[in-house]
Formats: C-alpha cells, structure tokens, sequence
C-alpha cells in the first residue's frame, strides 16, 4: 500500500471519528445521522456535475451507487436507532469488529485480493484490538441485555456489503459521484421509509443548519477519500486499516467526555496501532 493510500485512509478515518463524536455528544444524534447522509450528498452535487462532464459513466456504476444507497438507508436507520438507544458501547466493538473479519474474506473470495501474511496478521490483531477496547462492556452482556446486540450486528453486517459494493462501484464510476448518489439516497429514504417525521426534520434543520452543515462537510469529505482508496488499493487491506477510527474515537472519549481509560483500553488501542502498521 502507498504512502499516498495509507496518508489519505489515516486522515480520513481521524475525520470519521471527529464527526462520530460531535453527534455522539449532542442532543439529537438520531436525526443528525440521517442528515448528515442527506446533506453530505448534496454538498457533493456540484464536483459531481463536473465529472460527469469530464469522466465516463457506466450503467453498472450507476447501479452499484444507487444499490450502495439502498443498503445505507439501513445502515443509517439502524446506526441512528444505536446512537438513540445508547448502545454505543457495543455497537463499536462488534459493528466494526464484524466488518474487519469479513471484508478481507469477501476480498479476497469475490475481488480475488491478494493479502501478504503481515496483513493478515494485522488484520486479525486490529480485530481484537477493537475488541479490547470495549471489553467490559461486552462482558456485561447477558440474557436481559442480548438484545442489544442484534442492532450492531446488522450495522456490522450492512458495513459489510456496502464495503464491497463499493470498492467494485469506484473502478466503474468516479468516487465523487457514487458517494453522492448514495449517501443522498440512504439518508433520504431512511427517513421516508422507516421515521416519516418530516416536519420534525424540518425543525432539526432550521435550528442547527450550521452544525448539519460542519457534520455533513467533514462527511463529503471523509468517505471519498476512503473510496478513492479502495479505486487504487485493496479493500481488503484498507478496509480494516479504516479501524484506526476507532483509536481516534477512544482518545476523544477520555480527552472530552470524561471516559474512563483502563489497562484493556490502553491495550486495545496499542494492538490496533499495531495491526495498522503491520497491514501497511
């Protein structure tokens, strides 16, 4: 993987965690998530247009942007549902946890990547190293609670094909227009489909448009850079180096929202680091 890759997924993935953590402390997490589908896709609008016009399209990449979106409006609606429900504990270490064990397998089965054994290595230590991370709250599961691991795994599992969808879409169409089509799209749908509350969305927007705008932006900007990342590398390797985030996410947590550090966090963050290198 090149320096140039490797620079852009790290920068990406520090956004990833900003945004994350802006809408995990504000009183609206649920509505912010959709909206930050919806707004970060029109933000992209514009430099869309132009590509159209400067690069071809293909109707197989039109179709994966738009099968992309279809399976975002499920990502969101149940990422939402989890920042609502508070079940943030868990929705980390086995939504992300779920998506590094399984992209790498797709990868390599359907996109016949090609993974060194240092790779490998790291991609199983940033595994458990996501897990490390939260491991008393997963040790807390129990028969009362197992429900609440059934949202993350179905956020696990749509991270899963949408990961895959489009690292294939990005070889047919550029990254700026998929990602467009399909954060619009999810965002959009997963409200008219499953929260129908337009009017409350309404509100939610006239009241805190600058901090929809911030959010939305940071997103534009976050993701293509990952896509273009999947168009010129493996997704099989920057998939699971995209877990860095999750590093990201824990400093925030104990730099500003007084979360505790513990000797399994400290490590779990250090297996990660770890498992980056060893996969770059």
């Amino acid at each position: 993987m090149s320096i140039f890759i490797i620079t852009i997924v790290l920068i990406s993935t520090f956004i990833h965690a900003l945004w994350n953590f802006l809408i995990k402390k504000s009183n609206h997490p649920y509505e912010y998530i959709q909206l930050l589908a919806i707004f970060s896709g029109l933000i992209a609008v514009p430099f869309s247009i132009y590509f159209i016009f400067v690069e071809d399209l293909t109707y197989t990449g039109i179709f994966l942007s738009f099968l992309s979106g279809f399976i975002h409006i499920f990502y969101f609606y149940f990422l939402g549902k989890a920042y609502q429900t508070g079940q943030l504990s868990y929705v980390y270490p086995i939504s992300r946890g779920t998506s590094v064990a399984l992209v790498p397998i797709i990868g390599t089965l359907l996109l016949n990547d090609q993974i060194g054994i240092y790779s490998i290595f790291g991609i199983l230590i940033v595994f458990f190293g996501i897990f490390f991370l939260s491991i008393n709250d997963l040790l807390s599961i129990n028969k009362k609670n197992i429900k609440n691991v059934l949202i993350p795994l179905l956020i696990g599992a749509t991270i899963t094909i949408y990961t895959i969808v489009d690292s294939i879409a990005v070889t047919l169409i550029n990254p700026i227009i998929m990602f467009s089509i399909s954060s619009f799209f999810g965002g959009l749908f997963s409200i008219i489909l499953f929260d129908r509350r337009i009017n409350h969305f309404g509100i939610i927007i006239r009241k805190n448009i600058l901090f929809i705008l911030i959010i939305s932006s940071m997103s534009a900007i976050g993701y293509p850079m990952i896509l273009y990342a999947y168009k010129y590398s493996l997704v099989s390797l920057v998939a699971p180096l995209r877990e860095v985030s999750t590093v990201y996410a824990a400093i925030l947590g104990i730099l500003f929202l007084n979360e505790t550090y513990s000797k399994t966090k400290i490590l779990g963050i250090s297996l990660i680091v770890i498992g980056a290198i060893l996969i770059t």
